[in-house]
Parts: C-alpha cells; sequence; structure tokens
C-alpha cells in the first residue's frame, strides 16, 4: 500500500510541470495604451525607423529611456518604453505619450531606466 502511495505521488509530480520561469532581466510591466501605434528600432517617431505597430489595449514594457520629444494624446514629452510589437518586432520603441492617464503618469516609477 506505501509503495502505491508513492507511485501516485511520482505520478503526480510528473503529471504537474512548472512552468519555466523567465530570467529576472527580463521582467516587464503592463500598461494600456490608447491607439495603435507604430514601433521604432530607436526612440523617434522618424519613419526610417519605424519597426511594425503596437494595437491599442494592454502591453507588456520591459524599460524606458529617454528620445526625441513626441506630441500625441495630449501629451508632450520625450520619454520612451521598450517593448515587443503585435507585428513580430523585439525590442522596440513606442512613445508613452500614447499610453492611458495613469500610465502616462506612473510609467518611470514601475518600470526601470533602459
Amino acid at each position: 500500500m506505501a509503495t502505491a502511495g508513492l507511485l501516485v505521488t511520482a505520478s503526480q509530480a510528473v503529471a504537474a510541470p512548472q512552468a519555466p520561469q523567465a530570467p529576472a532581466s527580463a521582467s516587464t510591466y503592463n500598461f494600456t495604451t490608447v491607439i495603435d501605434q507604430w514601433t521604432h528600432y530607436s526612440p523617434d517617431a522618424n519613419t526610417s525607423s519605424h519597426a511594425g505597430t503596437l494595437y491599442a489595449g494592454t502591453s507588456y514594457f520591459y524599460c524606458w529611456t529617454y528620445g526625441a520629444w513626441y506630441s500625441n494624446n495630449g501629451h508632450y514629452d520625450d520619454i520612451w518604453l521598450k517593448t515587443d510589437d503585435d507585428t513580430g518586432h523585439r525590442g522596440v520603441y513606442v512613445s508613452d505619450v500614447n499610453l492611458d492617464q495613469w500610465g502616462w503618469q506612473h510609467d518611470q516609477q514601475y518600470l526601470p531606466q533602459c
């Protein structure tokens, strides 16, 4: 009987594998963007740095950095957020001016500087 209990315990351990843990350097924080927007390979709004698209809604971000000044959505600043966009481009930037009001006010508080 004790042997059967050990087998059940062993099979339960095999049946419920743990999800791999992301490395600490890959930590993210979610914010909500209010419009679909271009992503950029560098923190600027130049057409030459256009990468893909980040769609409106909740997205994860890695960090913030200073970049070109940009105005939209009633905001104006030089803070750009690093993310992966919805069209397959990794490590790209969007201006934080397109975050919802709460995100725009708190992104530097919750994200590390790149």
